[in-house]
């Protein structure tokens, strides 16, 4: 999928709380912007101290909720509401002011997993001229301690309010308990463009003049096709940590081209970052560069607190699972089995039990659907738990309609746009002749796809080059040599998230006299024929 935009000005920005919420739960893959809800890449947090405390009373649930008008929806919340309008979980009207901001506690869900709040903020503050907002420190503290809370604030033009979901793992379960939920700091942010007297070209060291971001190292810039591949160093303090999200934005003719950055690991506290921009080389030197980074524009030192009550029991009977059997044909097609549909308050799961080996080809889904009755929603798969446990992959759904009854509901499930991931290095096989610095070329065919190499001896080291020209071919990501027999895998080198249509992967003093032979290693390719739909 490309995530590489060219844009006019009128374009609308991406819309920050929704990326995170996908991002969230795809920890395995993008861990790099997701450290935590204090990172600041998306949350653009940054850490100050905190504030004085501030309380509110406790008062009882009341039937005000469905007359709110607040489209939860804004932020990714509409499940939580119609779990809440459904009477699973607990509905509050609980304010607590402070600093001329007001904050509620409109309700709580859990579902033994995750307690997930809904909150709304009110200031006289315009909110309009920020991009960004968050409360600095957010914690609930219960009968079993204290625990951090991660939470997102979107600003809805409608109400004028912000409108937020926090989470926590579940402590309450099927119990009744006692917490309280304090958020300190309301943070305002926004977003900060200055263009730059630069060239933009390799080795060029750019003056920003911004203290946060003061120079701007490029540290490559290759043209492939009509792709331009840039990876520079952003001088950072370590306190810094990328929370203001720097990158760079290119203008050329009146237009705006992004590129999303890809934080990369790097000694130091200096941000590398890669971005790959849809421009030719021409487009690319005739363009002008601009640093784009989110500022802390405003902070409202305070403390909001809330003392509630919840009660799980409602949430723990809401449960419904089911066992699934998975046909032969669904198993061959998406190369997993599925045993369990799960149903919770907050979201629908259908756990994946066995999965097919890389050798044999993993299946991933570009667009995952859930039809329930006639209405259809769109999912994910995803993946909890941890290294010590083990972790667990399922497809999630989250549901804007709730069934009192889910035994006799109609569901089927759509797996469409399959990319298939495959190693398999008991054939694939390419003898190599001798390398020198000019490079060489070869190919293979491979799932009836041609890959092409080129190969070469840069100093010491053995470069190879993949790409294809078949247009179902999505990339190789790591290639693999035998030496004598011998298989051996690249240096592992840092890339970007986005492909860039050519892999470059190096072996360091390879002996060239050897029998040098060249597997695709990991490469990835669509299949319309792994397309499914399956009947819960």
């Amino acid at each position: 999928m490309n995530q590489h935009i060219k844009k006019d000005k009128n374009t609308p920005q991406p819309d920050y709380d929704v990326m995170w919420s996908a991002i969230e739960k795809e920890v395995h893959q993008r861990k790099a912007k997701t450290q935590s809800s204090r990172s600041g890449m998306l949350y653009r947090i940054k850490a100050i101290p905190v504030g004085i405390a501030f309380s509110c009373f406790l008062l009882v649930a009341i039937p005000v909720f469905a007359s709110v008008t607040i489209d939860w929806d804004r932020i990714g919340g509409q499940n939580i509401a119609n779990a809440l309008q459904n009477g699973i979980g607990q509905q509050y009207n609980l304010q607590s002011s402070n600093a001329g901001v007001t904050m509620n506690l409109n309700g709580v869900v859990t579902d033994g997993e995750k307690m997930k709040m809904l909150i709304s903020l009110s200031t006289a503050t315009d909110l309009t001229q920020y991009t960004g907002f968050a409360t600095e420190t957010n914690t609930l503290f219960g009968p079993a301690g204290t625990a951090k809370v991660k939470g997102y604030l979107g600003y809805d033009s409608d109400s004028q309010k912000l409108l937020g979901v926090y989470e926590t793992p579940d402590t309450l379960k099927d119990d009744a308990k006692k917490y309280t939920f304090e958020a300190q700091n309301l943070i305002l942010y926004r977003d900060i463009d200055i263009p730059l007297a630069s060239k933009h070209e390799t080795d060029e060291m750019i003056v920003t003049g911004v203290a946060q971001y003061p120079t701007i190292h490029m540290q490559s810039v290759r043209h492939v096709g009509d792709q331009t591949i840039v990876r520079y160093k952003v001088a950072a303090s370590p306190t810094d940590s990328g929370r203001g999200n720097p990158h760079i934005i290119m203008h050329y003719q009146d237009a705006e081209w992004n590129a999303i950055p890809t934080v990369l690991p790097n000694e130091g506290s200096d941000l590398l970052i890669e971005q790959v921009f849809n421009m030719s080389e021409t487009e690319w030197k005739n363009a002008n560069l601009h640093l784009n980074y989110i500022e802390e524009a405003k902070k409202i030192e305070g403390t909001w607190t809330f003392d509630f009550k919840a009660d799980g029991k409602k949430a723990s009977e809401a449960m419904y699972s089911k066992s699934l059997i998975t046909s032969t044909e669904f198993q061959e097609r998406t190369g997993v089995s599925i045993d369990q549909l799960a149903i919770t308050p907050l979201d629908i799961q259908v756990r994946i039990n066995k999965e097919d080996s890389l050798t044999k080809g993993i299946v991933h889904y570009n667009t995952t659907e859930l039809l329930i009755a006639d209405q259809k929603i769109t999912g994910g798969r995803y993946l909890k738990g941890d290294q010590v446990e083990g972790y667990q992959h399922y497809f999630q759904f989250e549901s804007p309609v709730w069934y009192k009854d889910w035994s006799g509901v109609p569901m089927k499930m759509i797996l469409q746009d399959a990319v298939v991931e495959k190693r398999d290095t008991t054939r694939n096989w390419v003898t190599l002749h001798r390398p020198t610095t000019e490079k060489q070329h070869t190919k293979l065919q491979v799932d009836g796809l041609e890959i092409q190499f080129a190969y070469y001896m840069d100093g010491q080291s053995l470069m190879v080059e993949s790409s294809s020209t078949s247009p179902d071919f999505r990339g190789v990501n790591q290639t693999t040599i035998r030496i004598n027999g011998k298989e051996i895998v690249p240096e592992i080198t840092p890339k970007g998230m986005e492909s860039t249509g050519v892999n470059i992967d190096t072996y360091r003093d390879i002996p060239t006299d050897a029998t040098l032979e060249l597997n695709p290693g990991i490469y990835k390719y669509t299949d319309p024929s792994r397309n499914v739909e399956i009947k819960l």
